[in-house]
């Protein structure tokens, strides 16, 4: 037992009664805490791995959104090397499993005592271990760093208030650190952040955002028409598409969508909340607003049925939906929650409104700003811009446009990472 552990068991008071809490009112954790304990690694060791056994670890959604391009082009320059996918979170494993169907191995990462970590390096016998952007556990790049594993953080970023909070603890910090071989971060920035946490430039390199990499491709005529056949959408429509919304967004949107209705009559609409365990309760409040709603966990929109709101209650869809609207609302961005991927819905050529929060993804709003293709709408101006573009085909079409060259021109960055592995291994 280590100084970390004796940290994480007195933390076990605060933390355990959130996470029984959750347990048992949205059912969170069931499937993941005994993965996270190790009761779920196999019962005898891996054989050793003949080529490289890579340990590929992320949080959530997003993160394995990141790690699933990654996966792709190492597969590609790679197979045959074999591939463990670990996780956090649920949604983070089911997005794996779609995504990385070529993995061998997939589990819940251990939670970071020193004697869970060794179990599961015992267990799977890892020869490379990627981490992907703020996944910093000490115990587990400790103990992985002392079997001598080459360890790689991808996609790494790192705030200004992160940074001033690492530098002030850099006595504790640049130890855990000192294992890893390379750090593949997303922006200038966050390198010259890291670098004053680290203090040593020459594992830093700047390889731009890996999720660029994971922007589906844009939707054929015949796709989007499936997936508005099964919304009981025509293509005659307009269709404006809320992804990720987050508690008071769907209110929010659904009013700025009745005053927009009012004058675009063939105006439509499709909500898609962030968190699986809202699903329920933004069916409710939508209801509760008056609006008919069809869930599409249900199945497609009956024949001769038009409903108010087609709620998207399914996971790992959204970024493939977007395809198949023509106005894009990225959400998690009119609540101070920091906004998420534009660049999901650009990819596929349609206008991206955004609200204001957007501070967790500052180099997404560069590259797809308002001049892109992306404008910023205040809360009180949505109903008119969803009207403004539902009525102007036009400036959806130059907007639209603008979204889709801004996404396509940023790609390329799983492959710097990858050579930058290869350079470091061989």
């Amino acid at each position: 037992m280590n100084g970390y552990d004796l940290a994480y068991l007195c933390a076990i008071p605060t933390v355990a009664p959130p996470m029984a809490w959750k347990c048992l009112k949205h059912g969170k954790y069931r499937e993941s805490l005994p993965g996270m304990l190790g009761k779920r690694v196999p019962s005898r060791p891996l054989r050793r791995a003949e080529i490289e056994r890579c340990w590929m670890h992320s949080v959530s959604v997003g993160e394995t959104v990141a790690a699933g391009s990654v996966h792709r082009e190492l597969v590609r320059r790679c197979g045959d090397w074999e591939f463990m996918v670990t996780t956090t979170t649920e949604t983070g494993q089911a997005q794996a499993r779609r995504t990385m169907e070529g993995a061998r191995h997939f589990a819940y990462a251990p939670f970071d005592f020193s004697w869970m970590v060794d179990h599961h390096l015992d267990a799977y016998r890892p020869t490379l271990y990627l981490f992907f952007e703020t996944e910093i556990w000490p115990n587990t790049l400790l103990r992985t760093a002392r079997r001598g594993i080459p360890i790689f953080l991808v996609n790494g970023k790192l705030s200004e208030r992160s940074a001033r909070r690492y530098t002030r603890t850099s006595f504790l910090f640049r130890p855990v650190l000192s294992g890893v071989q390379r750090f593949f971060m997303q922006t200038q920035q966050d390198a010259e952040r890291l670098e004053g946490v680290i203090g040593d430039a020459s594992r830093i390199e700047v390889t731009g955002n890996v999720k660029f990499d994971a922007l589906p491709e844009p939707l054929t005529a015949y796709d989007k028409g499936t997936w508005r056949t099964k919304w009981g959408m025509s293509e005659r429509e307009v269709v404006a598409l809320a992804g990720s919304t987050h508690p008071g967004e769907e209110e929010l949107i659904w009013e700025a969508f009745a005053e927009a209705r009012r004058d675009a009559g063939a105006l439509r609409l499709v909500i898609a909340p962030r968190h699986p365990e809202r699903f329920d309760e933004a069916a409710r409040l939508l209801e509760g607003f008056g609006a008919k709603v069809h869930r599409t966990s249900a199945g497609d929109v009956p024949s001769g049925s038009e409903p108010d709101v087609v709620l998207l209650d399914e996971m790992g869809v959204l970024a493939r939906a977007f395809g198949a609207c023509d106005i894009a609302m990225v959400a998690g961005s009119w609540r101070p929650v920091g906004g998420h991927n534009l660049l999901e819905a650009g990819v596929h050529g349609v206008p991206v409104l955004r609200g204001p929060f957007m501070q967790n993804q500052p180099d997404i709003v560069r590259v797809l700003g308002p001049e892109n293709g992306a404008p910023e709408v205040k809360e009180k101006e949505l109903g008119r811009w969803m009207r403004r573009l539902a009525e102007g085909s036009q400036e959806r079409m130059m907007l639209g446009e603008k979204a889709q060259q801004a996404a396509q021109s940023m790609k390329g960055s799983a492959g710097r990472v990858v050579d930058g592995i290869l350079n470091s291994i061989h």
